[in-house]
């Protein structure tokens, strides 16, 4: 009987030294899987040792923690006790260092193991692998956590049973060392001590248990304190458990809000306030961090607390009981919660388009730059699509905003419907859609790549052509599509991106088929859009320098009459660059046009152009009255709703009149006329400008924009000039132009008058003005002096 009481008391004693196991492989599994942790492992957390296990309360009671690299390599340390003046004990960092290297060696995702310090004190505890908080990413490190078996506050009685569990715990020796005594039973499950070997159990001594029932039976005797003695042990041993788990909570939970925190600032773009120097430094304004943003989440939840029903925690746990009135307590899982919740949204509202539900630009630069480091891996090519929608803004001014929406759900759903997997939509911009191809497994290099990329451009042209058959819609929607194979070796997403976007241009150009794929030729042409583009750039932002010279230079090219007297001269730009030479209009402006600066452009050629005609004013002698300028307006500068007061400004700063102004335009910028087109028109009307309708026959429903816009004159486009001499179509439609003309009172000029024969055919159809190379080709300002005051041309002026 004896014997079967000693068997039970050390099963129970044995369940206690379980119930201490279960304790330091929670805890060790808690910091294990902590991302913080991971992130010290791999090297990208080095402040983890001072700010996360130096300040930790889990050591106030002799708790040892050590973190080991997949090498076993102890990397951090922390033991409880240790201070500057007293080191950590030597033996047990030992057996932690034998412990890492065992797990390694065994290769299992944790063992239970006991060591003990130069004091002969036990301490139980866990090693455990390193991973994500998720189990995403895992490593082969180790993180080891070891607590005392007998803590300093535990009660006498307590501390005498854990004395007793540690006499009976020995490791257990070679075989070749055992040749006396009892032989030791091994610890179940395997327990790993110093060195790696097995801690044992001694079998049960029934001696020691008689004399321990006796002692006990007296202690009875002597009073109930030992039941008051269990009681105590049962609640101490109650609370710890409680404060371990309490404490657990709130680390995942405060883990949950850093980690919320830290998306929710690069989400958008936070950037905290540079420090100021000590002596502008004010206490009372600090700078804001995590700490105080979830400081004063908790006050609001106190000020302002949820709902019972509210405040239950998501895993269905209930909670401690109410505080006192004054001191409401915060349910840190419910503010957790709530932080998650405000991230999502964040995030969803961060990354996709809201109005077609696609990814957005960001989310697509960031795919972008993932793709270009997952290939790069691959060693592998990508391919890009940039996808615009042609004429977009005629569909958005015609039938307003909400159809123009329309649309572009219509194209965002087309698209995304002809989307393999492994491909990615986005909607880059406006009218602009991105689609980068998955992998391909029939493409192997560039040519086969390419000749995909063709292929599924080549689909979608031929899906929304198909589409627009059978659509009930007023509008047509019709698309162009750049296409770029890059290495991502050699380039970055905005290169990539970039490529892609000249190539759309290219292929929106183009007159057959919408699909164009850019090619090397097509970056080392030095008049290629982009460099075009860049090198624009570059003189618009010299030229605010007052030190700089003016790159943009001014001719005027006379408008004569039959006589070849001058009543107005039109203004032409050159740019002349450096490298590139000299760039006529007809490359600079349509890119300027393409790439959204044409308004910067446009306003600095207009200035340069008023500047050089008040030279030009003042080295002929005259007033600004007696001689007419005529500027070219782009469709886009048009479109600016103070465009009309600008110029009557611009006008006016250089002491010069309206009414000597002629405005230049083309078919193009009145068939894309707006409210603010028309404002704008009206307005410098008003002020005394005159409207010429330029290239007139080339663009569309040339007769109906007589009828709507209404000009002041009418510049016949060159190809008609030329064709009067060969062509009998154009020959008549230029015959009936004079007649038309004079009946409203509107001025008829010819542009492009090159030769002497086609200047006397147009005399006998009636046309009195003429501009061209028979009479002077754009001159500066001072041969064009030179050449009125000469005898080929005579300047008849009316007096000042």
């Amino acid at each position: 009987m004896a014997k079967e009481r000693s068997v039970t008391n050390q099963t129970i004693a044995l369940q206690k030294l379980e119930a201490e196991f279960r304790d330091a492989q929670r805890t060790a599994r808690d910091w294990g899987w902590w991302d913080d942790s991971y992130a010290f492992i791999k090297g990208n957390n080095p402040s983890f040792p001072s700010q996360d296990l130096a300040t930790s309360s889990l050591f106030e009671d002799g708790a040892a923690m050590g973190l080991y690299d997949a090498q076993a390599q102890r990397r951090a340390l922390q033991v409880g006790l240790s201070s500057p003046n007293l080191p950590p004990d030597q033996r047990l960092v030992r057996c932690m260092d034998s412990t890492a290297r065992t797990r390694r060696l065994l290769g299992l995702a944790g063992i239970r193991v006991i060591c003990s310090d130069e004091t002969n004190n036990l301490y139980v505890g866990f090693a455990t692998t390193i991973s994500t908080s998720d189990n995403s990413r895992s490593t082969t490190a180790t993180l080891i956590y070891l607590n005392p078996l007998i803590e300093p506050q535990f009660g006498s009685h307590l501390k005498k049973e854990l004395n007793r569990i540690q006499a009976q715990l020995q490791p257990i020796p070679p075989a070749v060392a055992i040749t006396t005594g009892e032989a030791l039973a091994p610890l179940q499950p395997k327990t790993f001590s110093d060195n790696g070997r097995l801690m044992g159990v001694r079998p049960a001594d029934s001696q020691a248990e008689q004399r321990r029932e006796l002692t006990d039976l007296l202690l009875l005797l002597s009073g109930g304190g030992l039941i008051v003695l269990a009681l105590r042990l049962r609640w101490k041993l109650a609370e710890r458990k409680q404060r371990l788990l309490l404490r657990q909570k709130e680390r995942w939970a405060t883990q949950r809000i850093r980690r919320s925190h830290r998306a929710l600032v690069e989400i958008l773009d936070f950037k905290p306030p540079q420090p100021v120097s000590s002596a502008d430094q004010s206490p009372a304004r600090p700078l804001p961090d995590s700490t105080l943003i979830f400081r004063g989440m908790l006050q609001e939840e106190r000020r302002h607390p949820a709902s019972p029903r509210a405040s239950q925690p998501i895993d269905g746990s209930t909670t401690t009981g109410t505080k006192p009135a004054g001191r409401q307590r915060v349910d840190i899982q419910l503010i957790a919660n709530r932080f998650e919740q405000i991230l999502g949204s964040a995030r969803d509202l961060a990354m996709h388009d809201p109005l077609t539900g696609l990814a957005n630009r960001r989310y697509c630069i960031e795919h972008l730059e993932r793709e270009i480091v997952r290939l790069k891996g691959k060693q592998a090519l990508l391919s890009l699509l940039f996808i615009d929608v042609d004429k977009f803004k005629s569909i958005n001014d015609t039938y307003g905003h909400r159809i123009g929406d329309q649309a572009l759900c219509k194209v965002a759903n087309q698209l995304q419907s002809l989307c393999r997997q492994g491909d990615f939509l986005a909607r880059y911009g406006g009218d602009e859609f991105i689609l980068i191809l998955g992998d391909s497994q029939n493409a192997s290099n560039e040519d086969d790549l390419a000749l995909h990329a063709k292929q599924v451009a080549h689909r979608i042209l031929e899906s929304f052509e198909k589409s627009q058959v059978d659509s009930a819609s007023p509008y047509r929607l019709s698309l162009s599509i750049g296409i770029t194979i890059s290495d991502p070796h050699h380039f970055s997403s905005e290169d990539i991106i970039r490529k892609a976007d000249l190539a759309m241009y290219k292929a929106k150009s183009s007159q057959g088929e919408h699909i164009h794929l850019f090619t090397a030729e097509n970056e080392s042409n030095p008049l290629s859009d982009y460099r075009l583009f860049t090198a624009l750039q570059q003189a618009c932002e010299a030229s605010l320098e007052p030190s700089q010279p003016d790159s943009f230079r001014i001719l005027f090219q006379p408008i004569v009459n039959a006589a070849g007297e001058v009543l107005a001269v039109e203004a032409l730009a050159r740019w002349d660059h450096p490298d590139l030479g000299e760039v006529p209009p007809t490359l600079f402006i349509p890119v300027a046009e393409h790439y959204r600066i044409m308004g910067r452009v446009g306003w600095q050629l207009i200035e340069a152009n008023l500047q050089a005609f008040k030279q030009l004013i003042k080295a002929l002698k005259i007033t600004p009255n007696q001689l007419d300028l005529a500027i070219n307006i782009s469709p886009s500068q048009l479109t600016d709703a103070s465009f009309s007061d600008q110029l009557i400004d611009a006008i006016a700063a250089q002491g010069l009149s309206c009414n000597s102004i002629n405005l230049e335009l083309t078919e193009t910028a009145i068939f894309n006329s707006t409210a603010a087109v028309e404002t704008n028109l009206r307005q410098c009307r008003e002020a005394g400008m005159r409207i010429s309708l330029d290239d007139f026959g080339t663009g569309f429903s040339s007769m109906g924009l007589l009828l709507s816009l209404k000009p002041d004159e009418l510049k016949i486009d060159r190809s008609f000039v030329v064709g009067v001499l060969d062509d009998a179509y154009a020959e008549q439609i230029v015959k009936l132009l004079p007649m038309l003309t004079n009946s409203v009172s509107m001025t008829l000029i010819a542009e492009g008058v090159d030769t002497e024969e086609s200047f006397q055919r147009l005399q006998q159809m009636g046309v009195s003005r003429f501009q061209g190379y028979l009479f002077s080709e754009p001159l500066n300002i001072a041969d064009l002096v030179e050449l009125v005051g000469g005898n080929r041309l005579t300047s008849s002026l009316p007096a000042a």
